[in-house]
């Protein structure tokens, strides 16, 4: 399909906190600016207790245009104004597809883009594509929002012309678990990142790792969490299996890092204390060097309720940390594998090791086997690294991302 101008794309989310979202958005806005592609990234405003990515955006030369009103919360009268904002910035910039990520702007920007196309002289309507990097359809909210919330999805799924998923787990959701979308509008396209400032950095945590474990500390394996401290990521469970682990007579083997922020720091430090865990566990808040975060930790965890395909594993796993993860959301499709389920009831995989979601015991039985088992912790790690770097790269998810619009265009 030849064009005389290139083609433009209106790329929405929410707000550019850390996390996977944030990153895709800003890295997919650079690359294709780069290759010829005319790109306008929207975005709203950063709660206070949230990390910001826009450091990456300014490093990366991408300069966002920020929607006041759009952010986490639903608003009625914010969310009408940003309603009408989109419309006027569709109007001028004119664009061949409206690239949607994450719920509240995946709403706003295909009702705005739907409405554009509705009244459009033209017979060349604008294109939707729509992200799902992870979906609320359980473990965020009560019965009603949820079911509220589906029923709006399934409707705007009718309007969205591909609608993609990040992982086969995650595809099972949308199209046959909750029937969000047929199967036809689907593409499972994996997340993509340049993992290059993760590898081979093994010395650039020396420096962290001493500002949190005494030198004179032998043995003692460092275990930490990223994430936004928020009720899915359910760090809760981590504070209890570190309890487990004093129950245990263990406690003297690990130290936990909780690195993130968010509206539950002052929550889960007072429950830590409740627990009696208190000088086991650090909160560190977002740290902006998370390769040098990486390399000084022995062991990665990861305890949410939900989730899509996280990043804190995918960096891990890139730095050759072994994970112990819940089997949630698209998790196992990261985790390959399983090789055999142990005795205590987690289960071994390739690339890590999978625990129930919100089994603190045997979350701390499986951080235990990686105490008590160096040698294939060290062998999940490298399985690990090998995996990520092939299927995770930042160059994959381009060329994905540039066939499908070329194949929506052209029909």
């Amino acid at each position: 399909m030849r064009r005389s101008k290139p083609i433009r794309i209106l790329r929405i989310i929410a707000r550019l906190n850390i996390g996977g979202p944030a990153i895709q958005a800003i890295s997919l806005s650079d690359h294709l600016s780069r290759d010829g592609y005319k790109t306008l990234l929207l975005c709203g405003k950063v709660d206070p207790y949230e990390g910001d990515m826009a450091y990456l955006a300014e490093e990366r030369g991408v300069k966002p245009v920020i929607l006041p009103k759009m952010g986490r919360e639903i608003t009625p009268l914010g969310d009408m104004k940003s309603l009408m904002d989109l419309r006027n910035i569709i109007k001028q910039f004119n664009p061949h597809i409206i690239h949607t990520h994450t719920a509240k702007a995946g709403t706003l920007g295909r009702l705005a883009g739907m409405s554009f196309n509705l009244i459009r002289r033209s017979n060349v309507k604008i294109r939707m594509v729509h992200t799902f990097h992870g979906h609320f359809f359980h473990s965020y909210f009560g019965k009603l929002k949820t079911t509220l919330f589906t029923q709006i999805e399934k409707l705007l799924s009718k309007v969205t012309d591909r609608i993609i998923v990040i992982s086969p787990m995650q595809h099972y959701d949308i199209c046959w678990r909750y029937r969000i979308a047929p199967p036809e509008k689907v593409r499972i396209i994996p997340l993509g990142f340049d993992l290059s400032n993760f590898e081979g950095r093994e010395n650039d945590g020396k420096e962290i790792r001493a500002r949190y474990v005494a030198q004179d500390s032998q043995g003692v394996l460092l275990v930490g969490i990223i994430g936004r401290l928020t009720n899915v990521k359910n760090h809760r469970i981590l504070l209890e299996a570190a309890k487990c682990l004093k129950a245990m007579g263990k406690s003297e083997r690990f130290k936990f890092l909780v690195v993130g922020d968010g509206e539950l720091q002052q929550d889960l430090i007072t429950y830590a204390m409740e627990l009696g865990v208190q000088n086991s566990v650090i909160f560190t808040g977002w740290q902006k060097d998370m390769p040098s975060i990486y390399n000084a930790l022995d062991i990665v965890a990861l305890s949410s309720l939900n989730e899509g395909t996280p990043v804190s594993l995918i960096e891990a796993m890139a730095s050759a940390r072994p994970v112990v993860t819940t089997d949630v959301g698209g998790v196992r499709d990261l985790m390959g594998l399983i090789d055999e389920e142990s005795k205590d009831g987690y289960k071994l995989a390739q690339h890590g090791i999978l625990v129930p979601s919100g089994d603190a015991e045997l979350l701390a039985r499986a951080l235990s086997f990686l105490y008590e088992n160096k040698k294939a912790s060290h062998e999940m790690a490298e399985r690990g690294r090998e995996f990520v770097l092939n299927h995770y790269s930042m160059e994959r998810l381009v060329k994905d991302i540039k066939s499908l619009y070329k194949e929506i265009l052209a029909n």
